[in-house]
């Protein structure tokens, strides 16, 4: 940030704890408790696709099971794997890039860290309407409250598809008696 720039560099401390202001113990406790952070989502990730491997593997080979189970959990696990992407690009990500900067300690990229915390606090507007959306047990429930909804604004008349208009073209009166004349 460039207003900051003076405030850093006549206060290094402000743009956090360096090694020169806070000591030895606390860079390496901070450091430690990042990468423990940075590690456990990685590592999450990867039982996760173990999961969703095996799980899949078995689906191919089992037959005994009803093709209503199957196809649910072929949603699930195409939830898990959706749930799975977002975490990546919402938490690993930026994740690891806090961890890089914070170890390189350079204050020329404080917008870019603001960001990269912005985007991390962001996961969950991201992975709750996702879940909402790809497990369909949830959707029905969302669309049916939905519905409602509209329907106590009386704006229900809008989602409504299987009307059918009519159009019934009225005749004028002296066009109906010109053709009686006729006949």
């Amino acid at each position: 940030m460039p207003a900051m720039e003076d405030v850093i560099r006549l206060e290094p401390s402000t743009s956090g704890c360096d090694l020169h202001t806070c000591g030895t113990v606390s860079v390496w406790s901070i450091g430690l408790q990042e990468g423990f952070a940075a590690l456990t989502i990685p590592t999450s990730i990867f039982v996760i696709y173990a999961m969703y491997l095996r799980r899949t593997n078995y689906l191919m080979t089992q037959t005994t099971m009803s093709q209503t189970t199957m196809n649910l959990n072929r949603m699930l696990m195409r939830a898990l794997a959706i749930h799975m992407s977002i975490i990546i690009v919402f938490l690993v990500i930026p994740a690891c890039a806090l961890y890089a900067i914070a170890v390189f300690g350079n204050e020329k990229y404080n917008i870019l860290l603001e960001v990269m915390i912005v985007v991390f606090t962001c996961h969950s507007l991201v992975d709750i309407p996702a879940m909402l959306f790809f497990i369909k047990p949830y959707r029905k429930f969302m669309a049916g409250i939905f519905r409602y909804a509209l329907q106590k604004v009386g704006l229900d008349k809008f989602l409504k598809n299987d009307q059918v208009v009519v159009v019934q073209l009225v005749q004028s009166s002296m066009a109906i008696n010109s053709s009686q004349n006729r006949a």
